[in-house]
């Protein structure tokens, strides 16, 4: 029987076929705007920094004479490699006499999932980044309130084809919801998904459930004021400073603020207290702002508990670039559909031990926030 070994690529690539199956979020991200890091190895390592440039917005004017010429605004978001994620197991000389299927069951699939997990865990924490934001003080509990939230992300533009992600307390409260699992409203989706458990398309949207969905929570503050454009010279596009007039109550960190008249809704970078007049951005303003408008938080004065999020292929970006292979170890690298993974075995001088080790490099970030819509309930 010849040695698997002899032939590290195939090793990697079943490494990479398990790595994709139990990928959930991050088969959602976009991978286009990653094909630079999976093409070749070019000395990528956790800590560097990519940007990537987003559109920008302008008015549309009724001709009367004479054209008033807008300039090109834009704003670009960075994406760090933060995460070099490994399973290094030692090597015995039975496990490196095994065939495939037995390699595959013992080492390479059980820590293929290990990194699925951990890499789940970070992309999905990329969502909380979101501009929008849906709550609801009985969220999913009826289609009208369904309705509601695929509103709310409609008015953010997001794609026609959309997901709608939840995490695993929200998926069994919609999975108990006769409006979601019967066929007198769904159809035959409606038995398959009482059937299953698959959820499935509704809405515009298809559904899905994760695991690894980031569980968090925020407190609103309950500030209120209206913008203040200052004549044309404030709240332009790509500022980082919302100017306002004199704020009544206060504003947290982590804030939603939908302004009057504006598709996506801010978010506040820092707390921001009463009789202040300007309200720090972590995102740069990206539509025109309209003077004098209403500006209120988004769940004013109610602590909303993250439960999930409708986003489209354009709102996450995730990179996996590639690894560099040493000369001196037996190495496959293995890349598809913007993933890659390293798998390298050799004998370390030191220990006196075969190491059998599978990595990877990643990075995501929200590409769009805008595209993005947190589901919450008070």
């Amino acid at each position: 029987m010849a040695n698997i070994w002899e032939h590290p690529q195939v090793i990697a690539a079943e490494a990479l076929r398990h790595l994709e199956d139990a990928l959930v979020i991050t088969r959602m991200c976009a991978m286009d705007s990653t094909s630079e890091f999976t093409t070749r190895a070019n000395g990528w390592k956790k800590g560097d920094t990519v940007s990537f440039r987003t559109h920008g917005d302008y008015v549309s004017k009724d001709f009367d004479g004479e054209i008033d010429i807008q300039g090109i605004r834009t704003s670009s978001r960075p994406m760090m490699i933060e995460k070099h994620l490994d399973v290094s197991v030692e090597m015995t000389a039975r496990e490196e006499a095994l065939d495939l299927d037995s390699l595959s069951d013992q080492v390479i699939r059980p820590a293929s999932y290990r990194l699925a997990e951990d890499v789940e865990l970070y992309v999905g924490s990329k969502i909380l980044q979101a501009a929008g934001l849906y709550a609801s003080d009985d969220l999913m509990a009826s289609a009208a309130d369904a309705a509601q939230a695929r509103k709310t992300a409609t008015i953010q533009q997001l794609a026609p084809n959309r997901f709608c992600v939840l995490d695993v307390e929200l998926e069994a409260k919609v999975l108990g919801q006769t409006w979601f699992n019967q066929s007198q409203t769904r159809g035959s989706d409606g038995e398959t998904t009482l059937r299953t458990g698959m959820m499935g398309p509704l809405m515009g949207m298809d559904w899905y459930a994760a695991m690894s969905f980031p569980s968090s929570s925020h407190t609103a503050g309950e500030g209120a004021s209206a913008t203040d454009n200052a004549s044309g010279t404030k709240n332009l596009i790509g500022d980082k400073v919302l100017s306002i007039d004199t704020l009544t109550n206060q504003i947290e960190a982590g804030d939603r603020l939908q302004i009057a008249g504006v598709r996506r809704p801010l978010i506040a970078a820092e707390q921001t207290l009463a009789t202040s007049t300007t309200v720090a951005l972590v995102d740069p303003i990206t539509e025109i702002i309209p003077d004098n408008a209403a500006v209120t938080v988004v769940g004013s004065g109610n602590t909303i508990d993250f439960m999930g999020a409708i986003f489209d292929d354009r709102s996450l970006a995730v990179a996996f670039p590639m690894l560099d292979q040493p000369g001196d170890k037996v190495t496959g690298v293995a890349s598809n559909n913007g993933v890659s993974i390293r798998v390298v075995k050799g004998s370390e001088m030191k220990t006196k031990k075969t190491i059998l080790s599978m990595d990877l490099l990643v990075g995501a970030f929200a590409f769009d926030p805008r595209r993005i819509t947190l589901l919450g309930q008070y």
